[in-house]
């Protein structure tokens, strides 16, 4: 029979496993944990001699956590949720070292969201300290599983992915998703079929898009928005924030399906351009966090600020949904009722 003393199972061991178990693979995994994947891979044979069994197994190269693994993996939650909270107090009693909060987020609702959110904590724990990691929403889900940040302020999107089990959400608001066009395009408030309607110059303007490489499903659903919105278009250009695709539309060289909370701060549009309803979901803004942290009082008081901060935040003034936008887009089955088109 097989049998190990406490020391021989390392806390940084358990950590690595988390990570690969959440993971899904040994290669992402390293990058979390910003290791070698032979390092990862010798460290959790390690773990699976000194148990004196295995942990995973992979079965035509899917990894699979036998049952062994699976309760570690829920073990290991409680036991890092108990060593963060432990190290953040003992830091704070030791030291003098202020409550520390590492949240990653979109530049956008950084912007918006975590500094209004930041200030109000101030007023009232003045000793608070905040990381901010800019992140897309599929590299937030990441530094979660590899516990580098404490909380992800992303879109909802972002959770009709694969979220690992071990991760809370909570729903914070939500933004009207708007058509940014240059400023020196015509109104397109009474456009039925502007390819026709406008001048030729223009529509190649029109059909100029600007999109994103997110690295989700997001991506493919705002090229099937593009698609019937703009059946014509041509892609000019690939960004990986928004902040970089307003720009191009500011610049009149081309169109840009963006948030309201990207094009703006604090109610103020940051970024030269015309905005126009589209009748599609708006986005939705969740915090996403390990689910032993949400008995964590500052994880939940910050929360609560974000909602707070983004229910007070105003909205853009953007014209009618065009009637082009409306009819084109209600065959995706999925029109947004408060976005009407302006009679012509």
């Amino acid at each position: 029979m097989n049998s190990f003393s406490v020391p021989d199972l390392t806390l940084r061991q358990i950590q690595i496993f988390w990570s690969v178990a959440h993971a899904g693979s040994m290669t992402k995994a390293a990058k979390q944990l910003d290791m070698r994947q032979p390092s990862v891979s010798q460290q959790l044979s390690k773990m699976e001699h000194v148990l004196g069994g295995k942990l995973i197994r992979f079965v035509n190269a899917e990894m699979r956590l036998t049952p062994a693994g699976e309760y570690l993996l829920a073990e290991a939650a409680q036991i890092l949720g108990a060593f963060d909270r432990t190290k953040a107090g003992l830091l704070q009693i030791f030291q003098g070292r202020p409550g520390r909060l590492v949240v990653g987020a979109l530049p956008s609702l950084a912007r918006n969201l975590l500094m209004p959110s930041f200030q109000r904590l101030l007023a009232s724990a003045s000793d608070q300290f905040l990381d901010i990691v800019e992140t897309t929403p599929r590299e937030a889900i990441e530094q979660l599983n590899g516990r580098l940040i404490d909380i992800a302020v992303i879109s909802g999107y972002a959770a009709v992915t694969k979220l690992s089990p071990g991760l809370q959400s909570i729903f914070i608001g939500e933004d009207a998703q708007l058509l940014a066009v240059p400023e020196s395009l015509p109104d397109l408030a009474g456009a039925v079929s502007p390819e026709r309607e406008l001048a030729a110059s223009d529509a190649a303007i029109l059909n100029r898009t600007i999109r994103y490489a997110f690295g989700s499903d997001h991506t493919n659903r705002l090229d099937m928005w593009y698609d019937h919105l703009l059946p014509e278009s041509v892609m000019a250009a690939r960004c990986r924030s928004y902040e970089t695709a307003l720009p191009f539309v500011e610049l009149g060289i081309g169109t840009a399906l963006i948030p309201d909370l990207a094009l703006q701060q604090q109610g103020r549009q940051i970024f030269g351009a015309a905005l126009y309803e589209i009748p599609v979901p708006r986005r939705q803004t969740i915090a996403l966090f390990p689910h032993q942290y949400g008995r964590q009082p500052g994880i939940q008081t910050f929360i609560d600020l974000l909602r707070e901060v983004f229910a007070s935040t105003p909205r853009l003034s953007a014209r009618p949904a065009p009637p082009f936008a409306v009819s084109r887009l209600a065959s995706l089955g999925h029109i947004d009722p408060s976005v009407t088109a302006r009679p012509v």
